[in-house]
Formats: structure tokens, C-alpha cells, sequence
């Protein structure tokens, strides 16, 4: 299995019983073959996986330990990835080529790849994907990766549900809720295109591990949840800002949490939950357009809402309006999109733009802000960052210009080389704004952010933590 090229490769093939290996697996030219009916079991403490292109039927995780997975690898249908003593860890900051994929049956008397064994001992620590046909009214488990969803009203489709259970949001940020949420996060994606539209419902059976609940990355203190309190949520703009979903049903005991009539589909955690607001935003979103900058916002509910004040600042601290936006419907429960497009001459440098969201009554809630930088920061055509506020405090932006669009390897590290955060991130090509993650539970002192652009060309920025 040494081989440096599919033209050097041997190739073993597992054709019945099992295979235990003890040390290090490296499968990187796919020279592994397993047969249906045989199980190959990672039965030593600390293992490297390098996975394997062409899949696995039936994997055990035992002998303790953490296992990491390099690459990734498919569990075929029918196949199980079973745990039974140790921890396989992915790195999801590269779910782009780290991750498990469950396959989906080849036939409506299949089943698909599945994961069994789940413990507060023995689990997967990373990133696992999964699409599956979803029928109407039919509980679907999606390879038991602890969400069920029982779809009603018009046909999912292929549903594409994905889960990280390595990472976990420092900030709900809903406007009143600013505590972090559990380290588990699904993302669910029906296929057709106006799934959040309207038409399509579904119950959302939500399972957990205590483990995720602890030892959080959180902008507050303490850095654990209160199970008691846990309440559904869901973010449109993939943990941007989170509305709150509420729950139908609490089991502590078997960490399961229901929700009836869940109609917006994107990414779903668990927080605890707040008095409920006037309006359950799921999406803010500011960006540059040529000399203006385009503010949009969807909410999923709207009670006793008059409207929304956009409003901008230069300093991050003092804000004035641009304009009102009144609501389309101020009693609702259906999705609804808002959109205001800043035309302002002579832009220049940083904007920090907010949404004051106010009641029949009066009574008013703040949205945290979105950032754009305009002429003045990042030169076009020249691939560049800059970084801001700098100094700063709970939140960390770049602006950056890339020649090329694709993937970006976004990291932190501080002065003694010690990587305190890292994702991937996607860049359009032109100018992109991005939010370092990660960054409101840093010491006070001097990070530097290093940004690999699709082009290859790294560009480092030394930022302060007040």
C-alpha cells in the first residue's frame, strides 16, 4: 500500500471476516479493497486513517483512543461505521476534503450507510454528509446521524443533511441571546428551490451528547448550556444570526428535543432559549455592490412588528438612519425577505450597518452589525487584506481581494506559533468581506491572521486583541 501512483500501487482485498489494524492506515492511492459481508475494525489507541476512495462496507472504531481521519471516506450502502471504544476525529475546518459521506440505498428495500454505537465515549468528532430521497410523511434518519425529519406538504426530494459535531457557534446572536450553542450542528437542504418558500413543513427529532454541551467556545462565561433550557434554532445564513425555533418536547434523559412545524430548512442547533422575540430573524446579510452596499434580512415569524430602521455608522459605535422599512406583514409565520439598497454618495472606508426591529408598541431590538468596506481598502484587481476593527474586541473582519474565486485557508495564530483558529473559507473573485472566527474568547495581546488565496498567495496581518 506504498505506492506514490495508481500506476505503482499493490492492492490488497479483504474478501471475507475481518481485518484489525493496530498502527497507522495509509490508503492514499485507494490500493484497499473491501468486500461486502467484511468488516476492517481500527483496534489501536492512537491511529492516522488516510480513508478510502473507493469506500468502506462495514468499519469499527475500538481500542480506545483518537483516530484522525487525513482524507475522507464513503460508507456504502448498507455498510455501518460502528463505535465501540476510541474517538474518530475529522478536521472541519477542511470539510471540503476531510469528512465521512454515508451513501444512500441503491433501492427503496436498501438502507443506506449508517452510524451506530454513538456514546459519551465513542463517537465521530468532525464532519459527516449525507443526501438521501425523502418521502412525505415517512420518519427519515438520514444514516442515524441524530436528525429525524418528518417531512408534510410538498415533497422534499433529495435532502442533503450534513453535521458537525467538532465545532460549536460562541454566539447565538439573535438579538437578545448571547450565549454559545451546542457543539452539534446540522445543515439540512431539501432539493427543490423554493423549499423556503412555502409548502413544506417537517417534524425535527434533534439527538445530542452531553459532551457537546460542555467546554464550549463562548463569548460568555460560563462555556456550558443548561439541557432544561434548550430550545431549537436556525440560522439561514449558515450561523450569521440565529432565529429562535422553540421546542415542542425535552427528553434529558435520552438528549432528544422535537419541533413541529419547522418550514425553513438551513442550518439547525441547540442554545438555550430566551423570552421569544417580536421577529425571528434568520438571516442579516450587508455586502458591497460596485459604490453601494446591499442590506437584506428573512424572517421565519413576525408578531406585533411595525418595521425595521436600517441604520449605518463609521466608528462601529455611533449609528444614525438611513431609512425605515416597514414590515410586510406584522403578524406572520411564513417566510419573508427584506431588502434596502444604501446609495449614499462618496462612501469611503468602513461601514458598520445595524437593523433596529420595532414593535406596534414601540419597543425596539437590535441586530449586531455587518460590515463593508468600500474605495479607500482593498485596492481592485491587486490581491490584498486588511483587516478590522484593529484593535479589536468580540469581532474580527477582513476585506480581501482575490484575482480567482475559490477556496481560502483562513488561520490565527498567536506570538508563540500556536494555531488558536482556522477554517475554509469560499472567495468570490473581486472583493470579498470574511469573519475570522473564533475570536471573542481570545487572551488580550497580538495574533496574526494568515489568509492562502485561491491563487496560492498567502498574506499575513498582525492584529491586537484589546
Amino acid at each position: 500500500m506504498r505506492g506514490t501512483s495508481q500506476a505503482q500501487r499493490s492492492i490488497s482485498r479483504l474478501q471475507v471476516g475481518r481485518l484489525n489494524v493496530y498502527g497507522d492506515f495509509n490508503n492514499s492511492q485507494d490500493s484497499f479493497i473491501q468486500r461486502d459481508g467484511t468488516t476492517i475494525s481500527f483496534a489501536g489507541t492512537t491511529q492516522s486513517i488516510s480513508g478510502s476512495t473507493s469506500g468502506f462496507v462495514n468499519i469499527e472504531i475500538d481500542g480506545g483512543g483518537v483516530k484522525t481521519l487525513v482524507n475522507n471516506f464513503k460508507v456504502q450502502a448498507g455498510g455501518v461505521l460502528r463505535f465501540i471504544n476510541g474517538v474518530l476525529k475529522t478536521d472541519s475546518s477542511r470539510i471540503d476534503t476531510n469528512f465521512i459521506e454515508l451513501l444512500p440505498a441503491v433501492n427503496s428495500n436498501g438502507s443506506s450507510g449508517r452510524i451506530e454505537g454513538e456514546s459519551e465515549n465513542s463517537y465521530l468528532r468532525g464532519y459527516v454528509t449525507t443526501s438521501q430521497f425523502a418521502l412525505v410523511g415517512v420518519p427519515q434518519d438520514f444514516g442515524n446521524i441524530g436528525a429525524t425529519l418528518t417531512f408534510n406538504g410538498n415533497s422534499p426530494g433529495s435532502v442533503t443533511v450534513t453535521r458537525n459535531s467538532a465545532q460549536n457557534y460562541a454566539t447565538i446572536s439573535n438579538g437578545s441571546n448571547s450565549r454559545p450553542s451546542i457543539r452539534r450542528i446540522f445543515g439540512v437542504r431539501p432539493s427543490p428551490p423554493s423549499t423556503n418558500i412555502g409548502g413544506l413543513s417537517a417534524t425535527f427529532v434533534f439527538k445530542y451528547l452531553d459532551s457537546e454541551t460542555r467546554n464550549l467556545t463562548s463569548v460568555t462565561s460560563p462555556n456550558s448550556l443548561d439541557e432544561s433550557k434548550f430550545a431549537l434554532f436556525v440560522s439561514g445564513t449558515g450561523g450569521d444570526v440565529f432565529g429562535q425555533l422553540g421546542r415542542d418536547a425535552l427528553d434529558t434523559s435520552t438528549n432528544t428535543l422535537i419541533k413541529n412545524n419547522v418550514t425553513s430548512f438551513a442550518t439547525f442547533t441547540l442554545s438555550e432559549f430566551t423570552a421569544p422575540l417580536p421577529v425571528t430573524l434568520v438571516s442579516f446579510i450587508a455586502k458591497r455592490v460596485g459604490n453601494n452596499a446591499e442590506i437584506s434580512w428573512e424572517t421565519v415569524a413576525e408578531l406585533n412588528n411595525r418595521g425595521y430602521e436600517v441604520q449605518v455608522s463609521n466608528d462601529g459605535r455611533n449609528y444614525r438612519a438611513l431609512t425605515f422599512v416597514p414590515s410586510t406583514n406584522p403578524n406572520s409565520n411564513q417566510l419573508l425577505r427584506y431588502r434596502y439598497t444604501d446609495t449614499e454618495a462618496a462612501k469611503t472606508g468602513v461601514r458598520y450597518y445595524r437593523l433596529r426591529q420595532i414593535d406596534l408598541d414601540g419597543t425596539d431590538h437590535y441586530y449586531a452589525p455587518k460590515v463593508v468596506t468600500f474605495d479607500g481598502g482593498v485596492a481592485v484587481g491587486k490581491a490584498e487584506v486588511i483587516a478590522f476593527p484593529n484593535p479589536f474586541g468580540q469581532v474580527l473582519s477582513l476585506t480581501a481581494n482575490s484575482a480567482a474565486a475559490g477556496p481560502a485557508k483562513l488561520s490565527v495564530t498567536d506570538m508563540t506559533g500556536r494555531v488558536v483558529a482556522q477554517q475554509t473559507v469560499q472567495l468570490n473573485a473581486g472583493t470579498n468581506d470574511v469573519s475570522v472566527p473564533n475570536v471573542a474568547n481570545l487572551q488580550s495581546g497580538v495574533y496574526l491572521v494568515r489568509l492562502v488565496l485561491p491563487s496560492g498567495e498567502a498574506k499575513v496581518i498582525r492584529v491586537n486583541k484589546e
